[in-house]
């Protein structure tokens, strides 16, 4: 079996094709390769850029067709993806795509320290930076304040770029792996070892055209932390919107672009039919978001937030509560998860989805470096539902009245003090 291009793609119709070759040859476009995938190695289902059921391989059992592994075309439009709702389960797959890489691993990272037990992440950056990869890592200096200096030092020694981004109250908080210009990781997943036991959602997609859009904005935020690499300076471009495809990069707060999270946050729960769920750690909402899905419960909509019982902050905690118990007052379904949950996430209709760094908070909104992905894939969003699903499961339904320490009253009103600014 062989993958092929057709001759359109001369006159740029992208549009690959499979040939499968038995006792006479036929070609099957990639929409109806979900008619001949009749094996799946690992269970993996992975999702194909126009919406056609696309898998990891596909493995010829029939002595009618042919007897070879068929590898399953790969070109910009086409996009392969993976959720992970731990750190670990991503860890684990950002070190094999980071053992596995040939040219180029560009990291951007929020906090990056060196005490996570089990994967050794500086250690197998500076490993391949040694073997002539070219290795660039940039860092918030804030987040990744705990990374020792001996450690920074080994990196740069091996050929590594270690660079940190440090603009006053302006901050990365994105978390971004990129492997060969082809293999992203985004989501909320930061490398640490306190993170280990938590939840989290982070995203792999396979996918050169998406890709190229993340290089262009890693570069300029390495651009603007001091990189030196040309070839890396020369991506740093605005970006283009991903025509064609149903995935959009979501690049927020580089330069001028300080409200592409607020633009969607606003057209989408506006545009809402059904329902709307947001998870996040972090629930400390502006005015305007909390008028929109206040609108939104006026209109009829199901809104639903998923936030952990108790994150690293125990003023957020309450602070959490706080908001929580405002949009439960509004008719909003609110829930508590027992365990940490950093996930940050948003699904609309069941039929459109986000996954990206951002929290539901003034310094996600109008002040750090953010990303995400935005899609509305089946596949993708049904997987997503699932996950908000079991998460919705296992947590407790919040009440307005569980608002009880003795101290919250105070919180209440150092929250109005700042509320003309939320």
């Amino acid at each position: 079996c062989r993958a092929y291009e057709s001759e359109a793609r001369m006159t740029e119709v992208r549009r690959p094709m499979i040939a499968i070759t038995t006792r006479s040859s036929i070609r099957v476009k990639p929409l109806l390769l979900c008619l001949i995938a009749w094996n799946i190695e690992n269970g993996e289902f992975m999702a194909h850029a126009y919406g056609a059921i696309s898998i990891s391989y596909v493995k010829q059992r029939s002595k009618t067709m042919c007897t070879t592994e068929v590898p399953l075309w790969h070109n910009e439009w086409t996009m392969y993806y993976r959720f992970f709702t731990t750190s670990i389960k991503a860890w684990e797959a950002m070190l094999i795509a980071i053992g596995g890489a040939k040219d180029s691993i560009y990291l951007e990272m929020y906090i990056l320290e060196d005490d996570t037990a089990g994967f050794d992440f500086l250690s197998e950056l500076a490993r391949k930076a040694e073997k002539g990869v070219r290795v660039c890592i940039v860092l918030d200096r804030i987040g990744s304040f705990g990374l020792a200096n001996a450690a920074i030092e080994r990196l740069r020694t091996s050929g590594a770029e270690v660079l940190f981004y440090s603009y006053w109250w302006k901050r990365t908080h994105r978390k971004i792996l990129i492997v060969d210009e082809q293999r992203i990781f985004l989501g909320g997943v930061n490398i640490s070892g306190k993170f280990a036991p938590w939840r989290d959602l982070q995203i792999e997609l396979r996918s050169t055209r998406i890709a190229r859009s993340m290089i262009s904005s890693f570069a300029l935020v390495y651009k603007d932390a001091g990189g030196k690499d040309p070839l890396v300076r020369s991506r740093a471009k605005k970006l283009a919107l991903l025509s064609r495809a149903r995935f959009w990069f979501i690049d927020h707060g580089i330069g001028t672009k300080r409200s592409a999270l607020r633009t969607y946050y606003t057209e989408h729960i506006a545009a809402a039919k059904e329902c709307i769920s947001l998870v996040t750690p972090y629930f400390i909402p502006h005015r305007w978001l909390i008028a929109h899905l206040h609108d939104a419960l006026l209109r009829g909509v199901s809104v639903e937030i998923i936030i952990p019982k108790e994150t690293d902050h125990w003023v957020v905690d309450r602070i959490n509560r706080h908001f929580l118990s405002e949009l439960n007052k509004l008719g909003a379904k609110c829930y508590i998860t027992p365990m940490m949950n950093h996930a940050k996430a948003v699904l609309i209709d069941r039929k459109e989805g986000l996954v990206g760094s951002n929290n539901l908070d003034a310094l996600s909104f109008d002040w750090n470096i953010e990303a995400g992905i935005f899609f509305n894939d089946e596949r993708m969003t049904a997987d997503l539902a699932q996950i908000i699903d079991e998460w919705k499961t296992e947590g407790k339904t919040f009440e307005s009245s569980a608002l009880s320490r003795w101290y919250d009253p105070f919180i209440v009103i150092f929250l109005g003090m700042f509320r003309s600014v939320l």
